[in-house]
C-alpha cells in the first residue's frame, strides 16, 4: 500500500508548527518512509509515482536460489578459506566433518534450522569423549568452535553466495572464565 502522507510537528523554543509533505510505500516486510519540508503534495505524488516506477522496472524476475547440500557446502566453505590462506583450516576441516556427520551430507542447506542446530548442540554438550582412560564431558569451547565454523558457513550462503534467505540464529554455550590474574 502506498500513500501520500503530510507529516506535521512542533519544533523550537516558540513550538512554531511544521509541515513535509512525503510518501509511505511498503516494500516487501519493510516500510519505506520519504519525506521532504520542500515538497508540496504534487512533488509528493511525483516522487511516490517515480519510486513505483522504479520498483516495477528494477524488479528483475524472482528466481529462487539454487538448492546447495551440506556437503557442498562444506566443501565450497574450505576452498575458500584454503584459498584465503587460513592457518586453522584443518581445524574447521575437523569440526565440519563432525557437523556433516550430524546433519547429513545431502541435507539441504535450507533444512539446517535453528532448532536443529539447538538439538545437536545440546546432543554434543551431553557427549563424553576417553581421555586417559575415564569418560569426560566435552567443554563448551570445543562445542562453541563448531558451532562458530557452522555460523560463518551459513552467513556466508546468506551473504555471499546467495544461497539462503536468511541464517538461522545460533548462540553459544557460556564458557568458564579464562585464567585469571591475581
Amino acid at each position: 500500500m502506498a500513500q501520500v502522507v503530510q507529516r506535521t510537528w512542533r519544533s523550537g523554543p516558540r513550538k512554531v508548527k511544521r509541515a513535509a509533505w512525503g510518501y509511505t510505500l511498503q516494500v516487501g516486510e519493510k516500510q519505506e518512509r520519504k519525506y521532504d519540508a520542500g515538497w508540496s503534495r504534487e512533488d509528493a505524488e511525483k516522487a511516490l509515482a517515480a519510486r513505483l516506477l522504479g520498483l516495477q522496472r528494477a524488479a528483475p524476475p524472482v528466481a529462487s536460489p539454487s538448492v546447495m547440500t551440506f556437503g557442498q557446502a562444506t566443501e565450497k566453505y574450505l576452498g575458500v578459506k584454503h584459498a584465503e590462506g587460513k592457518r586453522s583450516i584443518r581445524d574447521d576441516r575437523q569440526h565440519l566433518r563432525r557437523l556433516v556427520e550430524a546433519f547429513g551430507a545431502s541435507t539441504a542447506l535450507r533444512e539446517i534450522t535453528a532448532s536443529r542446530i539447538a538439538d545437536y548442540k545440546v546432543q554434543r554438550a551431553q557427549a563424553t569423549v576417553k581421555r586417559n582412560g575415564k569418560d569426560q564431558p566435552i567443554a563448551p569451547a570445543s562445542v562453541n568452535r563448531e558451532l562458530a565454523s557452522l555460523r560463518h558457513l551459513l552467513r556466508l550462503a546468506v551473504e555471499e553466495w546467495e544461497v539462503l534467505d536468511k541464517a538461522p540464529a545460533i548462540r553459544l554455550l557460556g564458557e568458564p572464565q579464562g585464567r585469571l590474574d591475581s
